[in-house]
């Protein structure tokens, strides 16, 4: 087994405006609720959060989660000063389950959703995602309408998955999707039966479960649950929206360095994995690359996590709007061309575990100026850009692909250094 040492200085930098100490201060009397504050992304909205003044109240499903979540060096600070708090919510549908949760919070970020590939059902996904924005949405809600709660922003995360319907666009005479830029504007409205026939397809015995699309499905209608009831109680209470602003944000697969590590690689999430199966030589040894995760759209974590904070501080300006959170398209092809021919081309011991696989395909290289500098999309195949998330938080661009890895490979190596 490999040694195990928490990396706690990775390169955690944000593409969002920086405060004045004015504003540090004055957030420093307002209370975030944050579901899920142990997942992946959730830990660095907190840490973001948190370096900006706020009050965090993140929720688990687990007793267990406060121990290693505060004693994290990250985070350890920030509890021993009680900014940092933590609720456990052991069942995230029940009705009423975030009311007493709700109490003094000013704004809430919904992250809790599973993201597991070994699920085996269509309701093993939809029962958490959809019922946990049901419950906790209709907290802050009737917070705001019955308590005169201060609520003033609600973020949700979806996922791209949540707008690409590949199904709906498939192009029939040639076998492929059609070349489409989806945007905020798109649903994806098929994902839900294609997943409910495969759960059909693997009790028949006739095919297999599909768990991303399962997943993505989940997504989508636990979005659009939102909206429909936002919708409806506007109408319900004579054309005035009375609970937060509400807000989506759709990121493709999102990759970068965590801020809380497992003991072991093993555990890694599933987008981490295959990055660390590619790094440390086990997709050489079993002779293939790892699943592709979707279409393959990349984002990095980092901005991610400061779309949902930029949304969370601006609710007139993001309030009633979706943003797509994604910087390319790279397989893991890409991921191994990027780490055997540049990260690595000067470090033979790892270099020469990274699996070769067909170099190249599956992508195109981004250019400017004549260089090549960063994995973007095909010509023919659709896309889903993030300029509207672009322009938002005034960054240009986000991270690409070479950075994320370079970061995250890095990390790997300060928390198993045995692996270098």
């Amino acid at each position: 087994m490999s040694s195990y040492t928490p990396s706690t200085s990775p390169p955690f930098t944000y593409p969002i405006p920086s405060i004045s100490p004015g504003q540090e201060q004055s957030n420093a009397n307002k209370t975030i609720l944050l579901t899920g504050i142990n997942g992946y992304i959730a830990s660095h909205i907190a840490l973001l959060l948190l370096s900006r003044g706020y009050t965090v109240l993140g929720t688990s499903r687990s007793a267990s989660t406060p121990s290693k979540l505060l004693s994290n060096p990250a985070f350890a600070p920030f509890a021993n000063t009680g900014r940092l708090k933590h609720v456990v919510v052991s069942d995230i549908t029940v009705k009423g389950a975030f009311d007493e949760a709700m109490q003094g919070v000013h704004g809430v970020i919904h992250t809790a959703s599973p993201v597991d590939w070994t699920l085996t059902s269509v309701d093993a996904f939809f029962t958490p995602a959809v019922g946990g924005v049901k419950s906790i949405l209709t907290s802050a809600y009737k917070h705001n309408r019955e308590k005169n709660g201060k609520v003033s922003s609600f973020v949700q995360l979806s996922s791209i998955s949540a707008i690409v319907d590949k199904w709906k666009y498939l192009s029939i005479a040639d076998g492929g999707l059609e070349n489409r830029d989806f945007t905020e504007k798109d649903w994806n409205e098929t994902g839900e039966s294609v997943a409910r026939a495969s759960e059909k397809a693997q009790h028949e015995g006739t095919g297999k479960f599909l768990p991303m699309v399962a997943y993505g499905a989940s997504k989508a209608v636990a979005e659009k649950w939102m909206w429909d009831f936002v919708e409806q109680c506007t109408k319900e209470d004579g054309g005035k929206w009375l609970g937060p602003a509400c807000t989506s944000i759709n990121p493709g697969v999102v990759m970068g360095p965590p801020v809380n590590w497992p003991e072991r690689p093993e555990k890694l999430n599933e987008t981490l994995l295959p990055v660390w199966n590619i790094y440390s030589g086990k997709c050489k040894e079993d002779g293939k690359l790892p699943m592709q995760i979707g279409g393959a759209t990349y984002c990095d974590v980092r901005d991610v996590a400061a779309l949902h904070v930029w949304t969370l501080e601006n609710p007139d300006k993001a309030g009633g709007e979706r943003y797509l959170a994604t910087n390319g398209k790279a397989p893991p092809q890409a991921f191994a061309d990027c780490m055997r021919e540049t990260i690595f081309k000067d470090e033979e011991k790892i270099r020469g575990r990274i699996i070769v696989g067909e170099p190249g395909k599956g992508y195109v290289m981004k250019e400017k100026d004549g260089a090549k500098f960063d994995y973007g999309w095909p010509a023919s195949e659709p896309t889903a850009k993030a300029t509207k998330a672009y322009q938002a938080l005034g960054a240009g661009r986000f991270k690409g692909l070479e950075e994320i890895l370079r970061d995250t490979t890095g990390a790997f190596r300060e928390t198993w250094p045995d692996t270098a």
